[in-house]
């Protein structure tokens, strides 16, 4: 049961990097790998606090997400209903994207997110070097996004490996 458990974990770990990329449930999925393996191994390996400090940093990997592609966009003049757009946008373009087989899902987001700011700052301040701006500063957050969400995967995976590691040696 402990080496299907420990299987698990490693797919969803390994998965969980690789979505990182294409979605934004790349620490989710390492999330709930954790958890299927610390029920499986019953709570004696990775515990419930070890749980929940991966669970915040899920979490924190979450909010920095949008947080990112907020900031990026504010930095480069986005308006606020700009802002909302690119969200939007990204979330259109990766879900059109996931279409192509999941191909598209990257460039699908980060055009959708580009858009998104561009278009909207375009109608409403007719601005075309400020529009570009925008959806180039929404671009540039998401790509930020993915390199704090990449950092936090490395301490959850810390975290996990340490434990998994200290339980072998016993």
């Amino acid at each position: 049961m402990e080496l299907l458990a420990l299987v698990i974990l490693v797919i969803s770990i390994l998965a969980g990097f690789v979505a990182i990329f294409f979605t934004t449930f790349g620490t989710l999925i390492i999330m709930i790998g954790s958890l299927v393996y610390a029920a499986m191994t019953n709570f004696s390996i990775l515990t419930i606090k070890h749980l929940i400090f991966l669970f915040t940093f899920y979490l924190c990997g979450e909010v920095l997400e949008y947080a990112l592609i907020i900031i990026g966009a504010k930095k480069f003049g986005a308006s606020n209903p700009a802002v909302i757009g690119a969200l939007i946008g990204g979330i259109l373009g990766a879900i059109i994207g996931a279409g192509f087989f999941g191909i598209g899902l990257i460039l699908g987001a980060f055009l959708g997110i580009f858009l998104g700011a561009f278009l909207v700052e375009l109608i409403l301040q007719k601005d075309l070097v400020k529009s570009l701006k925008a959806g180039t500063g929404g671009v540039l957050g998401r790509a930020g996004s993915i390199i704090a969400k990449l950092l936090i995967a490395i301490v959850m995976l810390t975290i996990i490996i340490s434990r998994v590691i200290s339980n072998l040696a016993l």
